[in-house]
């Protein structure tokens, strides 16, 4: 009988979530292109590759870690024994309105609650600029992301279509916080 390895349930203390720093760039690329990669089910890799040179080149990523303000909240990780293994970034779209503009997580440590605790600290903050609703968008075709967002209390507003392609449909949602 072949015995399986489970990983046990992680201590949320064990875990910090904080602001990024410079040396977390090439961490923050890479989970953003292998969950952008994840969450999306294009099939056509080319275009799936061409969106993620788009998003999440590491000139883009290391702007956005340097340059926090009132509109843009910056990166923030989710950092188990120096590796960040979750990540989320977020800002402001008009007066009381925020959103979360990514969010993804290691699939090594998916339904440990790292992108609830993400999703917190980051509305803690937009709470404290005084916003009072959040948005999120997120692939139509992802299920698992949906339910993760509904749980959170969000609803769905719209379908944002792509002009490229129907593949790349999103879903645009919103909560009271």
């Amino acid at each position: 009988m072949e015995q399986v390895k489970r990983k046990e349930k992680l201590n949320s203390e064990e875990i910090c979530i904080e602001l990024a720093t410079i040396e977390d760039l090439d961490q923050i690329v890479a989970i953003c292109v292998e969950g952008y990669t994840r969450a999306s089910a294009v099939k056509d890799k080319q275009k799936v590759q061409k969106r993620v040179e788009e998003y999440y080149y590491p000139e883009r990523i290391l702007k956005e870690i340097e340059n926090v303000s009132s509109k843009w909240s910056g990166w923030i990780v989710a950092r188990l024994d120096g590796k960040v293994i979750g990540v989320i970034g977020g800002g402001i779209v008009d007066s009381k309105v925020a959103k979360i503009s990514d969010l993804y997580i290691d699939p090594d440590y998916l339904r440990e609650r790292i992108g609830k605790r993400l999703v917190d600290h980051l509305t803690q903050m937009q709470q404290l600029l005084g916003n009072h609703t959040q948005l999120a968008s997120l692939f139509k075709s992802n299920k698992e992301s949906l339910l993760f967002y509904e749980a959170l209390g969000f609803k769905p507003i719209h379908d944002n279509s792509d002009n490229e392609s129907s593949d790349f449909t999103s879903i645009e949602m919103v909560r009271d916080i």
